[in-house]
């Protein structure tokens, strides 16, 4: 099958799992606020809630996306999460660098080198989730 093909029999499933994946990483945001913010009260540095926000919120992450918007995805959890971790800690890495290069080396404004990450973020993601992560192997 071609990709005119492909698209033509799976865009409406392959845009609902788009939707499903922006909605996580909404929740993702909001999961990962909540966490920072209240373990902020117990008066604890920054350096460690927000640690721990990241951490709840890229488990909640892995979750949701394993069972919500690549729902059916057969495998080893174990070994999807290892993926998961890889992939979201270098794109983290590669949205750094991204951002040096557009802020600092090229003059952007800051705004500007930060949507650029995140857009760039948020699609690889996407793929790699989609395609390398969460990859139905029936």
């Amino acid at each position: 099958m071609n990709i005119i093909e492909w698209v033509k029999n799976n865009y409406k499933t392959e845009l609902l799992t788009m939707v499903k994946y922006g909605l996580v990483g909404v929740a993702n945001t909001a999961v990962f606020s909540l966490v920072t913010y209240l373990v902020s009260l117990t008066g604890v540095h920054y350096s460690i809630y927000t640690a721990i926000g990241y951490i709840v919120a890229i488990l909640f992450s892995f979750y949701m996306n394993n069972r919500f918007t690549f729902k059916g995805t057969k495998g080893d959890v174990k070994v999807m999460l290892a993926k998961f971790l890889g992939v979201t800690l270098s794109l983290m890495l590669l949205v750094q660098v991204i951002q040096y290069v557009f802020i600092d080396v090229i003059g952007t404004m800051e705004i500007i080198g930060i949507i650029v990450g995140m857009l760039f973020y948020t699609g690889t993601g996407y793929l790699l989730n989609r395609n390398f992560v969460f990859k139905n192997k029936s």
